[in-house]
């Protein structure tokens, strides 16, 4: 096991922070050898390599390491889960329910024309006039029955005239 690597273990909450912090340490490294390169044209030296060392050893980018980790694991989660939905998506609108919701969809934009405006308008009008029509039925035909009843009430004398 590499030093570095044991140091972030410790520091971190589990093993994958652990892998990943350790995956930006190395990343760092390689960049940092990498300018050492380009500047001497040549391999670093041991106390290049010490100097590397100690820095990256410091709490502070052991911490920087671990937060560097922390931003790509919510950023690799976070892809796998958009991915997922997108699946998930596809999924469910292969399925037949999928099928009768793009159907009502449909349905529901063919009705978004002034024609399927019309009818609406013309169906509600025409379910109101309905029951208005039946509300005086049963109001006259009340009326009526009383004023039926009241006749023959009389009449029998039942009730006093």
């Amino acid at each position: 096991m590499p030093a570095m690597y044991q140091l972030l273990s410790q520091e971190c909450d589990n093993e994958v922070l652990a892998i990943f912090a350790y995956m930006v340490y190395k990343r760092h490294k390689a960049e940092a050898l990498q300018a050492i390169l380009d500047i001497h044209a040549g391999p670093p030296t041991r106390q290049e390599l010490e100097m590397f060392y100690l820095t990256a050893c410091t709490p502070l980018m052991r911490n920087m390491y671990i937060q560097q980790a922390q931003v790509l694991m919510k950023r690799l989660v976070s892809s796998t889960l958009e991915q997922r939905q997108r699946e998930l998506e596809q999924d469910f609108f292969a399925t037949k329910i999928g099928e009768q919701l793009a159907a009502v969809q449909a349905h529901q934009k063919a009705k978004r024309t002034w024609r399927g405006w019309l009818a609406d308008v013309s169906g509600n009008l025409a379910v109101n006039f309905v029951t208005i029509l039946v509300i005086a039925a049963l109001l006259f035909g009340f009326r009526g029955l009383d004023t039926m009843l009241g006749v023959f009430g009389r009449d029998s004398g039942v009730l006093h005239k």
